[in-house]
């Protein structure tokens, strides 16, 4: 049986060490394997072919190369900002940070979401990084990123050297289970009001990620949105975005145009009535007979900034797009509606890969931060508010009240007939109107008493969640960049998640010479089509000419025994 890495000279063994004859034998052996042979490794066994062959792309590009300069910054700035601390990460050489992030960074791809998974799962992290992780020294070097404040430092390694001139913004909902009592929100994948977290995260047109926030779950979007695409204007300096429903409002456009951003969105259906609420001009006739018109509200608003772009099809419903001045600066009007849709691939699309291959739905630490109950504030800003109002209408039936009783005492002694009756009966609906309010008065009062003293609810500690976000984001483009080298070599039109399945995820074995390193990939089982495809797909792996420490790779295909 051939151990899981073996290296032969003729003779010898794994590692060319002779026993019980130390440093001077394997100084020898290799003298001799030198001038007699070729050194050859072989690895007859090797899970996710296709991981590897990745990584070797990543290292030929130096893609984590920035990532690791970002790091030694911010170790040498918090060595600065805190002379008397000292943890194993303010130690590490440029190596040990790159070896550890690079086990974080490939990690979803080998089928482990929490660090835990280290210890339980199968991985190929020896072959893969020349030696093994567990989940203590993956967990130490989280917690020690999180000390740093490595969210911070790594998130300029998500922009490209080109930002793009759009950027698109959307929001994905994480859900959390904790006994401890969390602010919560809806969730929107379970379909559930509970504890978790808000990721905003922003794309370029191309479909790179740019820039990530995480916010608690109780926080609208629209209450954060202006400040999160400030900072991602001024990490980008892209100052165009694109985002769904969430933020149609007047006020939001205003805020986008008071700052001198472009924002385009989508008006809801209910506040329309087609193409009779605005003065619009026919500017574009599609083939299917789709017509396109640009506007603004047939009634004039003044404070109302927002330009529109009515799609009328020749069946179904129209759809209204609006943007403020800068996107009608910056867009042809008859570009909106491709803009807008395109957030589908995207954004939420994108959300789904990299739940499925990147972990973007795991939790990462356990630590919260309590403060004051959000929940509980509103409820009684919202009853002290109702209660207010319920004041200021007892006080006004009780003075409607008094002034109808004047009335009735004024006929009654003027000996009105039909007039004091008319005044009784009008009292009586008064009074009642009273007893209502007050009743209505004492039922909030009561409410405001159950509410009782403040409370405290807790939020998450986002900081080790959004560095294992950003880690995702980075694999995201990485696979994306790899994707378009990979298939501009191909004549066949495939996906991310086949080249996943197909290559990334199949066993093979590895051997390297030392001139070259060939990889096998196992196509056990593979029907005729993907056998094909595979092949095409090998091809194209070998024409991209990926190297190992200098040396060719080639890549080949084998059905090998389960």
């Amino acid at each position: 049986m051939l151990s899981p890495s073996v290296k032969s000279i003729g003779c010898g063994r794994h590692g060319g060490s002779i026993e019980g004859k130390g440093d001077h034998a394997e100084r020898a052996l290799k003298k001799k394997s030198e001038s007699q042979g070729h050194l050859v490794q072989v690895t007859p066994r090797l899970s996710f072919v296709g991981v590897h062959l990745f990584a070797h792309w990543l290292d030929q590009q130096e893609s984590l190369a920035p990532v690791v300069a970002r790091l030694m910054q911010a170790i040498e700035v918090y060595k600065q900002t805190y002379p008397d601390d000292d943890f194993a990460l303010l130690h590490h050489r440029e190596q040990t940070l790159l070896r550890r992030f690079q086990a974080l960074l490939f990690a979803p791809l080998v089928g482990i979401e929490t660090l835990t998974g280290f210890d339980t799962h199968e991985h190929p992290l020896q072959t893969l990084l020349g030696r093994g992780y567990h989940s203590s020294t993956l967990t130490q070097f989280l917690g020690h990123l999180e000390r740093i404040d490595a969210a911070e430092a790594l998130m300029p390694a998500l922009v490209p050297d080109t930002a793009g001139q759009i950027t698109y913004v959307d929001g994905h909902m994480i859900a959390y289970w904790s006994r401890v009592s969390m602010h919560k929100g809806k969730i929107t994948m379970l379909g559930r009001i509970m504890a978790g977290s808000h990721a905003v995260i922003a794309h370029n047109e191309a479909g790179h990620a740019l820039f990530v926030a995480y916010y608690p779950p109780d926080i609208h979007v629209s209450q954060v949105i202006v400040a999160y695409c400030h900072q991602v204007a001024l990490a980008t300096g892209t100052a165009l975005f694109v985002i769904d429903r969430a933020v149609n409002a007047v006020a939001i456009a205003c805020a986008f145009d008071n700052q001198g951003f472009g924002l385009l969105s989508m008006l809801d259906d209910n506040e329309h009535d087609g193409l009779d609420s605005f003065e619009a001009t026919a500017v574009d006739t599609r083939e299917d007979g789709t017509r396109v018109y640009s506007g603004a509200w047939k009634v004039p608003r003044p404070d109302n900034p927002r330009h529109f772009v009515i799609v009328k099809p020749t069946e179904g419903k129209t759809l209204v797009y609006w943007g403020t001045p800068q996107v009608k600066e910056t867009l042809e009007t008859t570009e909106w509606p491709r803009v807008y849709l395109e957030r589908n691939e995207i954004q939420e699309h994108s959300f789904k890969r990299m739940i499925d291959h990147g972990a973007l739905n795991t939790n990462y630490g356990r630590k919260k931060i309590t403060g004051p109950d959000r929940h509980q504030q509103r409820v009684r800003e919202q009853v002290e508010k109702s209660l207010k109002a319920a004041q200021k209408r007892v006080h006004k039936k009780a003075e409607e009240r008094k002034a109808q009783q004047d009335k009735v005492v004024e006929s009654e002694s003027k000996g009105h007939g039909k007039r004091l009756e008319q005044r009784q009966r009008a009292l009586v609906v008064v009074e009642k109107e009273l007893k209502d309010a007050q009743h209505t008065h004492a039922q909030l009062t009561e409410q405001a008493v159950a509410i009782g003293p403040p409370r405290e609810r807790a939020d998450r500690d986002f900081r080790k969640q959004t560095i294992m976000t950003v880690r995702t984001l980075l694999l995201e483009n990485a696979l994306m960049a790899f994707m378009v080298v990979l298939c501009g070599r191909l004549q066949t039109k495939v996906s991310l998640d086949c080249i996943l399945r197909i290559l990334f995820e199949r066993r093979g074995s590895r051997m390297a010479t030392a001139s070259q390193v060939v990889y096998w990939v196992n196509t056990a089982g593979f029907s005729l089509p993907y056998r094909r495809l595979l092949s095409e797909v090998v091809d194209g792996l070998c024409a991209m000419e990926l190297q190992d420490q200098g040396k060719p790779i080639r890549v080949r295909l084998k059905d090998m025994p389960p």
